[in-house]
């Protein structure tokens, strides 16, 4: 029998009582379960991107850079992949293409002047991602999702400095932004990666060429950790063209360590080479044991549970750093197809899934610290706290699957198929550049570094009633 409340009771019970929301229940030997868990998560998330005023189509809300508005749709991209869920398809068809911008490369006017390199490269790894999985646009007329990751590659090849340090991309695109004198492995990384999964993808040199020569600034600028410096597979932040790069940064976050890493796997994947093999090895391993806590303490229970070890142990991270356990689990989940490590991983990936169950509730609402193994609503939630908890359910589902499921982006009609092949030169600088003039401080995607070289909680109330 149900309990009698007067209508005033419940409506005190409401203000006083906030109701404690079930976590998440994941099975890691069931499939569905993880894929039911990512629809609660997937939902939540997209109700945020859609309910914010104002509203524009294509960006995450205010507090967000532009590069993670191009993860959020990534996650989307490999939540109907490996889901075959396609609620969210066509909200991704069309808004995805409204920062396009009109040379089609990812530097739509609204961003133009404080674009990073690294935001660029996030929409163009979400595009490459669409292509691979043989999405093709709605609107016939639009550019294919192949088209989209070869012009960013073309503004890539355009931006490319020779000048100082030897190479590399600086992070901001405007002479005049913040960041304009670091070259940072964010913009470097996702260069590497776009251009190492359009060589896989096309089978064109040109591109395997141009991840290579990413690849070697790298290493010998000194951003990728050596024997010598006891750090093999260590990716840095990045270093000044002030000094010629001779003083590195060796700031280090997921994000940075998951563009090399999922680079490298495409690029052994392509040419089968054992040094990629070899590389990819080391970037895995690094990736085990900074990450997923140090190896002698696995009964404690935590050790084995993801952490953005370079500000999670002191509370430090910021909006967009919170991004980077979505952007390595996605890495993760593409890079042990590869790798050797794969049972080591499998327990890392494994319990930190079930982590982030626990530390999400059943209104699709995700803590950042999984070690917790709770939500606590007093600290809140946000798009990259989501996007990680989604993206490592679909790790677990893709050590079980690893191909994607067939239709996910189809309908009646014929899909663009995952190999086709489209040439692709050094383009000559386009409007994209040369429209892109003064700027202030940059909103974009390099602040996953940047914090160290550049200097209200969320309340739900429910209240269920009892039978």
């Amino acid at each position: 029998m149900r309990s009698i409340l007067s209508t005033s009771s419940a409506v005190l019970a409401l203000s006083l009582a906030p109701a404690v929301l079930a976590q998440l229940k994941v099975d890691i030997d069931k499939p569905d379960t993880l894929k039911a868990a990512a629809g609660v998560v997937v939902k939540s998330l997209v109700d945020d991107y859609t309910s914010q005023k104002p509203f524009v189509a294509g960006l995450l809300p205010s507090e967000y850079s532009f590069f993670e508005s191009g993860v959020f749709f990534n996650t989307l991209m490999n939540y109907a992949a490996y889901t075959g869920d396609k609620t969210y398809n066509s909200l991704f068809e069309k808004d995805f293409f409204n920062q396009i911008g009109a040379n089609a490369d990812f530097i739509p006017a609204n961003k133009a002047a404080t674009i990073a390199n690294d935001d660029v490269g996030y929409w163009a790894l979400a595009a490459i991602s669409a292509a691979e999985f043989g999405a093709k646009p709605a609107d016939s007329s639009s550019p294919s999702y192949l088209t989209l990751a070869d012009n960013a590659f073309n503004g890539f090849v355009r931006r490319w400095d020779d000048k100082t340090c030897g190479g590399g991309l600086r992070w901001t695109i405007v002479p005049s932004s913040t960041g304009y004198d670091f070259k940072d492995t964010n913009s470097n990384g996702a260069f590497f990666e776009l251009a190492a999964r359009l060589g896989a993808q096309t089978k064109n040199q040109t591109y395997l060429d141009w991840a290579n020569k990413v690849y070697d600034w790298t290493a010998k600028v000194g951003l990728l950790g050596t024997l010598d410096t006891n750090s093999v597979g260590q990716v840095f932040a990045g270093a000044s063209v002030k000094d010629k790069c001779q003083q590195i940064d060796e700031s280090f976050y997921s994000a940075q360590q998951a563009n090399y890493m999922y680079g490298a796997a495409a690029m052994f994947k392509a040419t089968l080479s054992i040094t990629w093999k070899e590389r990819l090895a080391s970037l895995v391993s690094y990736s085990a044991v900074t990450y997923f806590g140090p190896q002698q303490y696995v009964d404690d229970g935590k050790s084995q549970v993801v952490t953005e070890a370079g500000c999670e142990y002191e509370n430090k991270c910021t909006v967009d750093q919170k991004a980077g356990k979505a952007i390595l689990f996605r890495s993760l989940g593409y890079a042990l197809e590869y790798d050797s490590l794969g049972l080591l991983m499998t327990v890392q990936i494994n319990n930190s899934a079930r982590a982030a169950a626990k530390s999400c509730n059943s209104d699709g609402d995700c803590a950042f610290k999984w070690t917790d193994f709770e939500y606590d609503v007093t600290k809140g939630t946000g798009a990259g706290e989501k996007m990680a908890a989604i993206e490592s359910f679909l790790a677990v589902v893709r050590r079980t699957d690893n191909k994607p499921v067939t239709g996910a982006f189809s309908s009646d009609e014929k899909t663009e198929s995952p190999s086709t092949t489209e040439t692709s030169s050094p383009a000559s600088q386009t409007s994209a550049d040369a429209e892109v003039s003064a700027s202030k401080v940059p909103n974009s995607g390099s602040r996953l570094t940047a914090g160290s070289i550049l200097g209200g909680a969320v309340l739900v109330s429910l209240l269920h009633l009892i039978l």
